[in-house]
């Protein structure tokens, strides 16, 4: 079964009660059917938002300072990790990094490196140190 796209352009505004009232139409897009949101878009502030009500257009976010903490502490920027995850891998991660550095300014480690995600955040060496490390022992750069 194809599934046919549907290609048209967002309708910018939308008539309401038999053509008296004209507003702007909500630009939401439904995923399954490639169709645009038929509700009207909100007016916030005397500002009229791009979408209506159920797709954010009330939302305001954290107002209050401990509401901005409490979300920065909280949030989260894909799936399931939340800061503290992502600070505890990158941790490891660098340890990793460190480990295999070290093993190949010894000779134990020999072949290409890790591949995959290099670790944030700051090492134990720097940059210059694990170049001279890895150039004096002949170790792959």
């Amino acid at each position: 079964m194809n599934k046919k796209k549907y290609s048209q352009e967002p309708e910018e505004f939308i008539s309401l009660a038999r053509g008296r009232i004209h507003c702007r139409r909500c630009q939401a897009m439904s995923k399954r059917t490639r169709r645009q949101c038929r509700a009207p878009a909100v007016r916030k502030g005397g500002q009229v938002q791009r979408v209506c009500k159920a797709h954010g257009g009330l939302a305001t976010g954290p107002r209050t300072t401990a509401g901005k903490q409490r979300s920065a502490a909280a949030r989260t920027s894909h799936g399931r990790d939340t800061r503290r995850i992502r600070e505890e891998r990158s941790a490891k991660l660098r340890e990793m990094l460190e480990l295999e550095t070290l093993g190949r300014s010894y000779g134990v480690i020999s072949g290409p490196k890790t591949r995959g995600r290099k670790p944030g955040g700051k090492s134990s060496l720097s940059k210059g140190e694990e170049q001279e490390k890895c150039t004096n022992t002949g170790g792959n750069r």
